[in-house]
């Protein structure tokens, strides 16, 4: 048996109208559309809908209108469920886990959750830090839905969705004399003393760009922590690269930092959302990445540092 909602909404329309012509013109079809529909359902139901009398219309059968009062409830209930559905989706609830790369979170995240948990407040947001070896970890678990992390280091069979590129720069004191070039080179840094960024997918990002330019740098501290980075380079223990900035140049301590561009072409990672596959992005998912990407591109300042801005953003 084949009855279809389709079906069921001629056969009402036609009892309407009492006419299949009549009918036809209120559904936008063709009235042989509307004839060969009845005559399924009809066949289907094993029971005359209608009797056709040419010169009083379409007359429904005692059988005909008890069938059609109930089908006239069936699509009542579902008008009534595709609103309910309409409003769930525009009210989500439920729960989120977000992993994130650590240099990330707090810089990206907190805006990017209060937009999302005052468009969706029935939403629970549980963030997950930590670097891409452990978020994807995570995520291959189950124990995430989704990850923000660049894709240096990032497995090529996640679902991604790319926010921005993000080249790389030079983080130098406020005071330091470097802090006044429109650029500067690799070459110019090697022999310096580098405050390394050491996350695994970053620290050798950083080292490839060095051995590119044919040199390589003069590491004297390393830290895991973006924030205990730029109070290191702050206090004038060295300099770093780096590829995100903070909304402001001051440090916790107060430092001022400056963030110059670099001469030498670099290769830029690119900021994306990935999940396990496009079959696992549900609309709360979808919500997320829209909102996220609308605040990267709203902010794009985050990614990019020019050469004559000088020490602010």
């Amino acid at each position: 048996m084949n009855i279809t909602l389709k079906k069921l909404a001629y056969a009402l329309a036609v009892a309407r109208h009492r006419s299949i012509a009549k009918a036809a013109r209120e559904l936008n079809v063709s009235p042989s559309a509307v004839a060969a529909a009845v005559d399924a359902l009809e066949a289907e139901l094993g029971s005359r809908l209608f009797h056709r009398q040419p010169a009083r219309g379409v007359v429904a059968t005692s059988a005909g209108r008890e069938i059609l009062a109930r089908a006239a409830r069936l699509l009542e209930e579902v008008e009534a469920f595709k609103a309910f559905a309409a409003e769930r989706g525009q009210h989500l609830a439920g729960e989120l886990n977000v992993g994130c790369f650590t240099s990330l979170s707090f810089i990206v995240l907190p805006p990017v959750l209060k937009a999302f948990t005052g468009r969706h407040p029935g939403i629970t947001v549980h963030l997950h830090e930590g670097e891409v070896g452990e978020i994807q970890d995570l995520l291959d678990r189950g124990e995430v839905d989704l990850i923000l992390t660049y894709d240096v280091g990032l497995r090529p069979d996640l679902e991604r969705r790319v926010l921005a590129a993000a080249p790389p720069h030079a983080v130098f004191a406020g005071d330091d004399p470097m802090a006044r070039a429109p650029r500067v080179r690799l070459r110019d840094l090697a022999d310096r003393p580098m405050i390394l960024f050491d996350q695994p997918a970053s620290r050798d990002y950083f080292r490839d760009l060095f051995a590119a330019a044919g040199c390589a740098p003069r590491v004297v501290y390393r830290t895991e922590s973006y924030q205990t980075l730029c109070e290191l380079v702050g206090s004038g223990l060295g300099y770093a690269l780096l590829n995100l900035r903070p909304p402001h140049d001051l440090t916790y301590h107060g430092y001022e930092l400056a963030r110059r561009p670099l001469a030498d072409p670099a290769p830029a990672p690119r900021l994306v959302l990935a999940h396990r596959k496009r079959a696992d992005e549900t609309p709360i998912i979808s919500a997320f990445s829209m909102i996220c990407q609308r605040y990267i591109m709203e902010n794009i300042n985050l990614f990019t540092v020019d050469a004559g801005t000088g020490t602010g953003p």
